[in-house]
């Protein structure tokens, strides 16, 4: 099958998706004084409401917990309480989120379950289940295939009733995160707009053409920003004075450059993916005692294969 259409791949895009939204950071583009209730930041996509942040200063190692009253734009959130203390921007301050309160830090979202844990707040594993259930969904060559992941939460029992809550919180979390991308991405390309895409044009600009081009509809592409998306194009010419890449038919509504409007290429698409079930209990690992969450999730994804097939068992 090769590493095209394989399970690792699928493993790495959810890690990847749990990572950048679950542990999602943003530093601030603006100075917060203590008093402060509204905060600048470069990107606020992958906050949200009612939810607890953490401001975090890099150089001065100190840090302070929040909760968003509301999102006001790509760069903006309010607090439901004022700051007290500063975070300067020349102190690499950043926000990250924290459900219930706990931070998933960048080394915490793991390919593959562990015998010990590391020793964070909380750690997700992904482990590869199984591929199976192929089959022909069309004549000559779409084969679909469905791809089983088993996604674990684990946090410390160092308190048994925050521990229990926070892996319900995190599970809710990334439930709803799979509930929001049935779609799941993977190995995807994806490049920032470097003008607005406008309503009734038919492309879009970006800053290098390099890996653009017309592919006789070989891709599904997408246009994308922190407000909506919109998906099924094709590229039909590349433009290279202008930097454009023209596509097959009109946008429908505007992609603003403020709102980090994006142009992505699907490289693998999921047709359709679904939770099964989850379970919750306690484990040891290693000497330490965790409550976890385990949840199962599918995937399914349809490739070609193509015929008359040259045979790799004859004489040639």
């Amino acid at each position: 099958m090769g590493q095209g259409h394989s399970i690792e791949q699928v493993c790495d895009g959810m890690i990847n998706l749990l990572s950048r939204n679950l542990g999602a950071r943003t530093p601030l583009i603006a100075d917060a004084h203590a008093g402060d209730t509204l905060i600048s930041v470069d990107n606020t996509f992958h906050l949200k409401e009612s939810e607890t942040i953490v401001f975090i200063d890099l150089n001065e190692n100190h840090i302070e917990y929040h909760t968003i009253l509301s999102i006001n734009s790509t760069n903006s959130i309010s607090l439901l309480e004022a700051l007290g203390t500063n975070f300067i921007v020349s102190d690499k301050s950043i926000v990250q989120r924290a459900i219930h309160g706990l931070v998933l830090s960048d080394d915490s979202v793991l390919f593959g379950d562990r015998k010990v844990i590391p020793n964070n707040d909380v750690v997700i594993t992904i482990e590869p289940s199984s591929t199976d259930s192929f089959e022909w969904v069309y004549l000559r060559g779409g084969l679909s295939m469905q791809h089983s992941l088993v996604i674990n939460t684990y946090i410390k029992l160092d308190d048994n009733e925050g521990a229990i809550r926070g892996v319900h919180k995190y599970c809710d979390a990334i439930m709803e995160l799979l509930f929001n991308n049935i779609h799941l991405d993977i190995v995807n390309d994806e490049i920032f707009l470097t003008e607005d895409a406008s309503a009734s044009n038919d492309y879009v600009t970006l800053p290098s053409l390099t890996g653009w081009v017309a592919d006789n509809k070989s891709h599904r592409y997408e246009i994308q920003d922190n407000t909506h998306a919109e998906t099924d194009f094709y590229i039909t010419n590349i433009l290279v004075p202008q930097s454009r890449v023209i596509l097959d038919r009109i946008i429908g509504s505007d992609f603003l450059v403020q709102d980090k409007a994006l142009f992505r290429r699907r490289v693998r698409y999921f047709y359709n993916s679904m939770i099964s079930n989850v379970e919750y209990g306690l484990i040891q690992k290693g000497s330490q005692m965790y409550k976890a969450g385990s949840i199962n999730w599918w995937g399914k994804e349809c490739i070609e294969i193509m015929f008359p097939q040259a045979t790799q068992g004859g004489i040639t």
